[in-house]
């Protein structure tokens, strides 16, 4: 018996297969405009500065601070216990002023006993000399035994190294006694006292503070980059947190050769033109502006432009304008101005430097430049 053979219904198969056409062709439609919105949506918009020099002296400010130019610590160079201390706290000395006595009993005695002993050696002395040359004469003649020469010999030698060691003791000791008066170094003012009179004091225990407030310098430090400008510096000015609206103009006094460790970063040393009424002391903040002349370094840009941190250091975002995209890269801060912070690296002028929306950026993130705002935008249509 022959099976019964159904006929094909073609409408039937192309019916599901054109609802498959139809649905890959709205998935696809949906994922593309779902991608183009997501990509949208990674356009960061951000504000950019333009890098352009402007021709004015650069200058810098950094935070400092004063320090005397001579701050020392007075100490005796002999102990023993102290019979005049003719100065107090607050108290100006003058240069080669009598600061402090120890009692020089001690020393007195040791030095005439030396000088005794001196003279007991240089009487040896003179008599291994007669001997030597008595005996040399004789042996000479060959009237005396070449071993009571030699033993004569020696004991003229001997009689001279005692006489040397003899003066060297006793100037020891009279250097000792001169040390059991202490001097200023120089005119100034006893900033401390260590000690009060009648105490006994060790070689070497400090006694008093002494600080010259005539000559003051203040210490700021500076980036490893303005190294080659320090020399170009025309202008200092400083100015003082205590004391508001004055300032003092200073001259570089020195460039230390090591760095901070911490921070890379080099000592400068000024000195300051002038403090005769003192109000300047040691310790005081110091805002400190140094002005390089006929000279523009770097660029000046907002402070929200620079990043700093930990891992990655001292950066920029600029805008690669090919790809309209973020790039960082890496500067250095040289200082503060009056319209922003300076950097220095691989920068053009021309270069637009993101100075806001800068905040989660990675390389390569594309983003959308912002106008700025027309000083006539009525209404904010503009």
């Amino acid at each position: 018996m022959m099976k019964r053979r159904g006929k094909i219904n073609i409408r039937a198969a192309v019916l599901p297969m054109m609802v498959l056409l139809l649905a890959l062709a709205l998935t696809g439609c949906s994922e593309s405009e779902a991608n183009r919105v997501k990509e949208n949506a990674l356009i960061r918009p951000i504000k950019a500065v333009t890098l352009s020099r402007s021709g004015e002296n650069a200058s810098w400010r950094f935070p400092g601070a004063v320090r005397s130019l001579r701050d020392v610590e007075l100490s005796f160079r002999v102990g023993g216990p102290v019979v005049a201390l003719a100065v107090d706290r607050g108290e100006k000395v003058r240069k080669g002023e009598v600061v402090a006595r120890i009692d020089p009993r001690d020393f007195e005695v040791a030095v005439a006993t030396l000088s005794a002993n001196l003279a007991v050696s240089r009487a040896q002395l003179k008599e291994a000399a007669l001997q030597y040359k008595r005996y040399k004469t004789l042996s000479a003649e060959s009237a005396a035994a070449q071993a009571t020469f030699d033993s004569i010999i020696a004991t003229y030698e001997v009689a001279k190294a005692s006489v040397d060691a003899a003066e060297k003791r006793l100037e020891e000791a009279k250097n000792s006694l001169d040390d059991t008066v202490l001097i200023a170094p120089f005119d100034g003012y006893v900033h401390e006292k260590f000690i009060d009179n009648h105490e006994t004091v060790a070689q070497g225990q400090p006694v008093i503070s002494l600080v010259d407030l005539d000559h003051m310098e203040v210490e700021v430090s500076i980036p490893e980059g303005m190294l080659p400008i320090v020399r170009q510096i025309g202008s200092i000015v400083c100015r003082f947190d205590a004391l508001p609206g004055e300032t003092l103009a200073a001259t570089v006094k020195e460039l230390s050769k090591n760095p901070n460790p911490s921070n890379r970063s080099y000592p400068l040393y000024l000195t300051l033109d002038g403090n005769r009424d003192h109000r300047i002391r040691p310790g005081m903040a110091s805002e400190v502006t140094l002005t390089a002349l006929n000279r523009e370094v770097g660029f000046c840009v907002p402070e929200t432009a620079v990043v700093n941190t930990v891992q990655e250091g001292t950066f920029v975002w600029v805008v690669d304008e090919k790809e309209m995209a973020a790039r960082q890269v890496t500067v250095e801060l040289l200082g503060a101005s009056v319209s922003g912070l300076r950097i220095d690296g691989p920068l053009e002028e021309g270069m637009q430097v993101i100075a806001a929306g800068a905040r989660g950026l990675t390389n390569g993130r594309k983003v959308k430049v912002m106008p700025e705002a027309s000083p006539t935008n009525v209404g904010g249509e503009l």
